[in-house]
């Protein structure tokens, strides 16, 4: 076989391949081989005068077309702002590795540029190949984090997890964290400080938002005292929200929360508020404040109103927090039945009795430690009312009540079935039981055997009655109720069971059962009312018109089934609530609420057999702070040119047009609330509508009802309690961990501020570094001005 002379061709590598493709001619090419080949420019100025549009088109022919290998390597090309020396815009060609554009001119066929840039990318990536990141291969949340950022990220985690400043440095979770903050972790005192300024720099942002937000808003605020001993103040703002999808929602943001320095008087906590308020500018913005029924607050309304701000009339704008009037009302019903006092005897000691005739109390008591006061603080730290905002055991002064105080009192009798002694020990035993069974895991064993056996409903335990909890006392009958077989064959034991006193009988039970249909609607609305920025004040009147009914019901026994001592309770809890009823007449608020509710309007009232007067008073109400604050201005009417001529006299059936036309018009109902008031009502299947997203849906479809639209969603968004202020101290409490008891008060406040801003999605990201960067330069243009300044100055000899 003859022996080829041809030499074996050597294998080039891609790159080599690329840059060999210069000198190649390719048989699809267009261009001369002198031209491909050229590594000059071979047109002339006169060749020019092409547009650019075409030389563009040219250029992209030729990347589709492929005439070299160089074309591969970039994006389809694009005309550059750059200019050639012909003062023509060059073609830019982007690199698909590295997204740098390459400029050259539209005349130049030369691809040198291209290939160098090409082969240098080519090699930088085949280095770099051999290390990939997880986010390079398509794996989410692993991207690269900005350095600038890694602050902000800490300070954000510590304070929305309430974790101590020194977390961060804990090895176990170093090894969780991402390389880039790993290697850019701050220190605690840099934590601290990147709190305190993102708190500030956050606070401009909703400062400007506020300012440019149109309708109404409404301040809740309360005060509340830190584990480790500081009374903070918080704020909550009110107000519809556009979602961005064109849909209205109802928002509660915290505000601010601040120290208290001084006791807590009317005026000092009026002077809080006030510094809250223009803080941000609200002024002349707030239309109300909600808050609990302490006695301070009323003062500190009075010194509000004297401030006189445009759209807050004091008393007028006070929204008591239904949440606190339901507990109020509750705790009224139990009074009579409350835990009697220890006496002392003439030396000062507290008298102690024989054990056979100890009450269940003193035997409670017994069960009691040290430790009793956060033994299960967290076991219903997410109840509704519960937390430290709602430490109002006691009764106000104006509402404490005694039988004494109550007229039309029934006597109680030796044969009733219960009195008002023996609810006392009742409530006591049923104490005991549940004490008993949280400081004796054997006995709990035991009871939740017998709770199987019996199968009693679910959950097997009893709930703890405590005073500054609410519903507790509720929630303990209704679990007596539900294991009752239980615990009458459980007590009985004498190794796991209770002392003998404490044995509940059928009396016992009987005053449960009654007992839990008198407190199951509380906390039934006390559930509805605590859904965060849902309650409004339309259904506060309906839910007091509701425990009204239910109460006077009880009093009145028409079937006989309830004993004197249990009427006689339900008398104190109804004068309590006719006392608050009466209050929603000093605020206008609700009524308005009434008449712009679609479901109730007038109607409601005449049902409720309201007197005419105070119907027609509802109705003056509303419409005087319509002709107040929304009613359009009067336009002036065009003025019509002058008729040139007599006017032309009509006859037959068009001459009565005329009149009729002038009848119907004056019959027409003119005025927006009488337009209102005289339509249908509407209902969801017989029930009321959710008045605001009824009327936020008014909107989206365009029906103003005759310009009463902006005045309906303003009084409609106004709640009716605090329980967001009061989730918000719920929160607090863990921010002040044991861990962290030696906070400063401006750290604790301020961290709860940033926490709930960054659940909010206030905080944009590299806010932090922009607002550090802004103090910089502000920094260096004071200096700048003191530097001159300093040359300014003539010294005089």
């Amino acid at each position: 076989m003859a022996r080829s002379n041809k030499k074996r061709r050597r294998q080039s590598s891609p790159q080599e391949e690329v840059v060999n493709q210069r000198n190649q001619p390719n048989p699809n090419s267009d261009e001369d081989e002198d031209e491909a080949d050229s590594p000059t420019p071979s047109a002339t100025p006169g060749e020019n005068d092409t547009p650019d549009d075409e030389r563009l088109a040219h250029a992209i022919r030729l990347s589709e077309n492929q005439i070299s290998a160089a074309y591969a390597s970039y994006l389809a090309p694009k005309l550059s702002k750059q200019l050639d020396k012909f003062k023509r815009r060059m073609i830019a060609w982007e690199c698909k590795l590295c997204g740098r554009s390459i400029n050259r001119p539209a005349n130049d066929r030369s691809c040198s540029n291209l290939l160098t840039h090409a082969g240098r990318c080519h090699k930088k990536h085949s280095a770099a190949s051999g290390n990939k990141t997880l986010a390079s291969v398509g794996v989410s949340g692993t991207g690269d984090i900005d350095p600038r950022e890694v602050l902000q990220r800490c300070a954000i985690w510590c304070a929305e997890g309430a974790k101590p400043f020194t977390a961060l440095k804990e090895k176990s979770l170093q090894h969780l964290l991402h390389p880039t903050i790993i290697k850019n972790l701050p220190t605690r005192k840099m934590v601290s400080k990147a709190i305190h300024m993102l708190y500030t720099c956050v606070q401009e942002d909703i400062l400007h938002e506020l300012k440019t937000h149109e309708g109404a808003m409404y301040l809740g605020v309360d005060a509340w005292q830190t584990p480790n001993g500081f009374d903070i103040i918080g704020a909550v703002i009110y107000r519809l929200v556009d979602d961005g999808k064109g849909k209205l929602r109802s928002s509660a943001m915290p505000l601010d929360f601040v120290q208290l320095q001084q006791s807590h008087t009317g005026e000092y906590l009026a002077r809080m508020i006030q510094y809250i308020v223009e803080k941000f500018g609200l002024e002349n913005r707030i239309c109300g404040i909600v808050s609990d029924n302490a006695a301070n607050n009323g003062t500190r309304i009075e010194h509000l109103e004297k401030l006189n701000w445009k759209r807050f009339k004091g008393d007028q704008q006070w929204i008591r927090c239904f949440a606190h009037i339901l507990n109020l009302i509750v705790k009224a019903i139990l009074r009579p039945f409350g835990r009697k006092k220890q006496t002392r005897s003439e030396s000062g000691d507290i008298e102690e009795l024989e054990e056979e005739e100890a009450d269940p109390q003193d035997l409670i008591e017994s069960f009691d430690d040290a430790d009793d006061a956060d033994g299960d603080g967290s076991d219903d730290a997410d109840e509704p009312g519960n937390g430290p905002g709602q430490e109002d055991g006691d009764l106000d002064g104006d509402d404490e009540l005694t039988l004494d105080d109550l007229k039309d009192l029934e006597d109680e009798q030796d044969s009733d079935v219960y009195t008002s002694d023996s609810c006392g020990r009742s409530l006591a035993k049923f104490r005991g039981i549940a004490t008993k069974l949280k400081k004796s895991p054997n006995s709990k064993a035991k009871f939740l055997e017998l709770c199987q056996e019996h199968q009693c409903q679910k959950p097997h335990n009893i709930e703890r009655d405590v005073p500054t909890r609410w519903n507790s006392t509720y929630k303990q009958l209704e679990s007596i109720i539900r294991c009752e077989e239980a615990i009458i064959i459980w007590q009985r034991d004498k190794q796991f069971g209770t002392h003998r006193n404490i044995h509940v009988n059928q009396a016992d039970m009987d005053l449960a059962q009654d007992l839990v249909q008198v407190l199951r609607p509380f906390y039934e609305i006390t559930l509805q009312v605590s859904t965060g920025a849902s309650t409004r004040l339309a259904e506060v009147v309906v839910f007091i018109d509701q425990v009204t009914a239910d109460l006077s019901t009880i009093i009145a026994n028409n079937e006989d089934n309830y004993p004197p001592a249990l009427r006689n309770a339900c008398r104190a809890g109804l004068k309590i609530t006719n006392k608050y009823y009466s209050l929603t007449d000093c605020s206008p608020m609700y009524r308005i609420a009434m008449i712009l509710h679609p479901s109730f309007k007038d109607e409601y009232f005449k049902l409720a057999k309201w007197p005419k007067s105070w119907i027609d008073e509802a109705i003056d109400l509303t419409r005087e702070m319509y002709d107040t604050w929304y009613k359009p201005k009067n336009r002036e009417s065009a003025q019509r040119p002058p008729r040139k001529g007599p006017p032309k006299t009509q006859t037959g059936v068009l001459a009565g047009l005329g009149a009729a036309a002038m009848a119907r018009s004056a019959e027409a109902l003119s005025d927006p609330l009488d337009i209102w008031l005289s339509g249908g009502l509407f209902l969801d299947d017989g029930e009321p509508v959710n008045a605001l997203k009824w009327w936020a849906d008014q909107k989206r479809n365009g029906n103003t009802h005759h310009g009463l639209l902006a005045m309906a969603l303003d009084v409609m968004c106004c709640p009716a309690t605090t329980v967001d202020v009061e989730r918000t101290f719920n929160f607090g409490r863990d921010y002040v961990t044991y861990r962290r008891h030696s906070l400063h008060a401006k750290s604790v406040s301020r961290g709860m501020a940033l926490s709930f801003y960054s659940k909010n999605h206030r905080i944009k990201p590299l806010a932090l570094h922009e607002y550090m960067e802004k103090k910089k330069n502000e920094t260096r243009t004071k200096m700048k001005g003191k530097g001159r300044n300093v040359e300014d100055v003539v010294t005089v000899e």
